[in-house]
């Protein structure tokens, strides 16, 4: 409990306590008066103890009018919070269905690059075929030596390209 609704509650016990004993004065001065009117002393203490019953009442009617504007202005900030929480969860799911379009391009994406890769391979090996079998014809063209020197390098640089990894099969297939 805030110290607000403990101060509410405080004062509403402080006033039910002096209620009921205030009241027992009043129906006491109040037969009094009533019998003898015509006496100050019963006509004064009625007066008082009927002002200090309009006096509680008021005070009453204070603390709950106050209670209930706080009630209402305690409904509004709430009303305020909940439209703003239904506000927060339509982007909270705007930014999820975003979220997961973006998961779900994250792995195209992935797909494309994989592919590309895959693609750069095949071309990287075709053009390096045709070096190696440019150099294969060249050696065919020139002096037996440079043939075979070209053969040689033709050979070593298949092997490292892994060229020869492919052919050898081949050729021993023929």
């Amino acid at each position: 409990m805030n110290n607000e609704a403990q101060r509410f509650e405080e004062k509403i016990n402080s006033i039910n306590s002096s209620f009921f004993s205030v009241l027992d004065n009043f129906k006491k001065y109040f037969i009094y008066y009533q019998q003898n009117p015509d006496v100050d002393e019963y006509s004064d203490n009625f007066l008082n103890s009927k002002g200090q019953l309009q006096k509680l009442s008021s005070n009453m009617f204070t603390t709950t009018n106050t209670i209930e504007k706080n009630i209402e202005n305690l409904n509004n900030n709430i009303s305020e919070i909940s439209i703003k929480l239904t506000k927060e969860k339509a982007m909270n799911e705007k930014l999820e269905k975003l979220l997961n379009s973006l998961k779900g391009t994250e792995k195209g994406a992935d797909l494309l690059i994989s592919d590309s890769k895959v693609e750069y391979n095949l071309v990287y090996f075709k053009n390096a075929e045709l070096f190696v079998g440019i150099l294969f014809i060249l050696a065919l063209l020139v002096s037996s030596k440079a043939a075979l020197a070209l053969l040689v390098v033709t050979i070593i640089l298949s092997y490292y390209l892994g060229i020869l990894k492919i052919i050898l099969p081949v050729v021993n297939y023929l």
